[in-house]
């Protein structure tokens, strides 16, 4: 580990696909929404479309591209997808299944050891917890990542599995 110009240097040693590319995936807990009793849909709150926008801003700043985002249909996570898909100049928005907060991660976690292009997923607690923790470690049970609203998780496939590359939140951006 080196500081260079004040900042952490850290080298990566990143793996690629058989067509020579690194395969990412971005799991990103929606932003903060409404309390159901405030609205029954849960549509994001002003601040949860801030630091969203805020996430966005930042991912496409830095390069970061996706062939397409999902998400589970709820409000929150359709709005979230919705501003990541107009920062990052995403067409490809579309909900899908598997992706509520209670649903069986195996569900995504056998879609996912078959991708071959980056893909962005916006999803809800407790399951994308367990998701990364299915795809890091092999159990959903063991936490390995704390999510947080709007946060983004980077992962890349290393041969058979998955590792973590790094994890941003909107007060970490500016």
């Amino acid at each position: 580990m080196e500081v260079f110009e004040g900042r952490l240097k850290v080298k990566i040693s990143l793996r690629f696909n058989s067509n020579g590319l690194m395969v990412s995936l971005y799991l990103i807990q929606h932003g903060k929404a409404f309390d159901e009793k405030v609205d029954p849909e849960r549509k994001l709150t002003p601040e949860g479309v801030s630091e969203t926008e805020r996430i966005a801003k930042y991912l496409s700043g830095v390069g970061i591209t996706v062939t397409e985002i999902v998400h589970s249909g709820k409000a929150r996570a359709k709005q979230t997808a919705e501003i990541l898909a107009r920062y990052l100049g995403v067409s490809n928005v579309r909900e899908v299944d598997g992706l509520n907060p209670n649903d069986d991660p195996r569900i995504w976690f056998e879609r996912i050891l078959r991708l071959d292009h980056d893909l962005m997923i916006v999803g809800h607690l407790p399951h994308l917890s367990r998701l990364t923790s299915l795809l890091i470690t092999g159990n959903p049970d063991i936490k390995v990542v704390e999510f947080r609203y709007s946060g983004v998780l980077r992962l890349s496939k290393a041969e058979s599995n998955w590792v973590i590359n790094w994890f941003i939140t909107p007060d970490l951006v500016h």
